[in-house]
């Protein structure tokens, strides 16, 4: 198939590649019978936080909701049952795919409920909260694209104007296709990059040779090294590291105050670590070097604030460059079997765009392999979810999360990204 998933970023060991296109979710299930015992016992010990909030505007702060342990009367319903029903059924469905620790924002307009799951780290049995940190991996694309696109509406940068003309890259030297990438197809997945041409987080990223693997503009691939070619050109236009300009144009704005694109040891006490699919926790990643394609940590409230701030209701962005980002550019074809999922899935400027019944939907995922989260959102409707998970099985629990507040409906998403992984 084409679509190339990161190999780095799913963030098992920096030093070894996973091979392209090798079928993961049948590894997965191998070993589902093992995981289900180990989790429900962990989680029996925890209780979900149900956070009920009304009129909350997408900029307000996480710092502004009771920490975990205060369980809020049932006011309302989702799903088909009370707010209590439905955080018992969330909770069964992480215990029942092995996600040790979990953090779902429902909002629907103004209105925002919040649920806490599980451990931040099945060895010290520290609890998620609203403050616990996750890896968001691919979600971090998301946010880059915004700034990439604020930076388009001032004029600084053109969408179809080659990266090379702005910036001289020294891992495409000399490669007269490579030269013909523009930020269009970089957010489009069709730049003709590879995933990854080494380990994302690891010393020779920015000295390994970049190769096309096929015409730029041509078809569609799934490319981390798009991204990190369009950060470095932004980085040379701005004269400003990315990690500043995510914080002035983003994090700021939309109060995302345990957001970050590094390290940072301040929020190390609430940061959850990633774990295996039989709920063997990892150590702590320590991230030094921002990159837009995967090093978002960030907690569900916060990715919810930008996510309703910046795309749902388009702030800081033009009408007309917030539409054109919500319009598809074509097809995202990955190669897989699944030719329904795959004709209802296309690409717009830095996020997928998915049609069911429920109408138009915008939507991303992230795999940096012991974490996986997820975002669904209908602009139509004001009704968006964010799932953040720190465990291999994550991705797993989309459906049923996705159910719970949208009710049946065919989440062609998450076929979509069964078959590119």
């Amino acid at each position: 198939m084409t679509g190339q998933l990161p190999p780095g970023e799913t963030g098992k060991e920096t030093s070894t590649l996973r091979v392209p296109h090798q079928p993961q979710f049948s590894r997965c299930r191998v070993k589902y019978v093992q995981r289900r015992v180990l989790v429900p016992a962990l989680s029996a010990v925890f209780s979900i936080a149900v956070v009920l909030s009304t009129g909350v505007d997408a900029s307000a702060q996480s710092s502004s909701f009771p920490d975990i342990g205060s369980i809020f009367p049932s006011t309302g319903s989702i799903g088909g049952g009370t707010d209590s029903a439905v955080a018992q059924r969330i909770s069964a469905i992480f215990a029942e795919h092995g996600v040790p620790g979990a953090q779902v924002i429902y909002t629907d307009n103004n209105s925002r409920k919040e649920f806490n799951y599980g451990v931040a780290n099945a060895k010290t049995g520290d609890p998620v909260s609203s403050l616990t940190t996750f890896e968001a991996a691919s979600m971090t694309k998301v946010v880059g694209t915004y700034v990439v696109l604020q930076l388009v509406d001032e004029g600084l940068l053109d969408l179809d104007t080659p990266l090379s003309k702005y910036f001289e890259y020294p891992r495409i030297a000399g490669d007269p296709a490579a030269a013909k990438i523009t930020a269009r197809m970089v957010l489009t997945h069709t730049s003709g990059l590879p995933g990854w041409a080494t380990a994302p987080s690891g010393p020779n990223l920015d000295t390994t040779p970049l190769n096309i693997i096929f015409e730029p503009g041509t078809q569609w691939s799934y490319s981390g090294e798009g991204f990190y070619y369009l950060q470095k050109t932004v980085e040379s236009l701005t004269g400003m590291k990315f990690t500043e300009l995510a914080k002035k144009r983003v994090f700021d704005r939309f109060g995302m105050t345990s957001s970050n694109l590094v390290y940072n040891p301040d929020f190390e006490a609430v940061s959850a670590v990633g774990h295996a699919a039989d709920g063997t926790p990892k150590a702590l990643r320590i991230l030094t070097n921002a990159n837009i394609a995967f090093t978002l940590r960030t907690t569900a409230t916060d990715y919810s604030n930008f996510l309703r701030g910046a795309l749902v209701k388009g702030e800081g962005l033009s009408q007309a460059t917030r539409d054109m980002m919500f319009t598809a550019a074509g097809s995202a074809d990955h190669g897989g079997s699944d030719k329904d999922a795959i004709g209802h899935i296309k690409w717009g400027l830095g996020i997928g765009l998915q049609n069911n019944e429920l109408g138009k939907a915008i939507w991303h995922w992230g795999d940096n392999g012991a974490f996986k989260a997820f975002f669904i959102a209908y602009p139509e409707t004001g009704k968006s979810v964010v799932i953040l998970t720190d465990s291999q099985n994550g991705l797993d629990t989309i459906d049923e999360i996705d159910h719970e507040f949208f009710g049946p409906n065919t989440v062609y998403a998450s076929r979509w990204i069964k078959e590119a992984e």
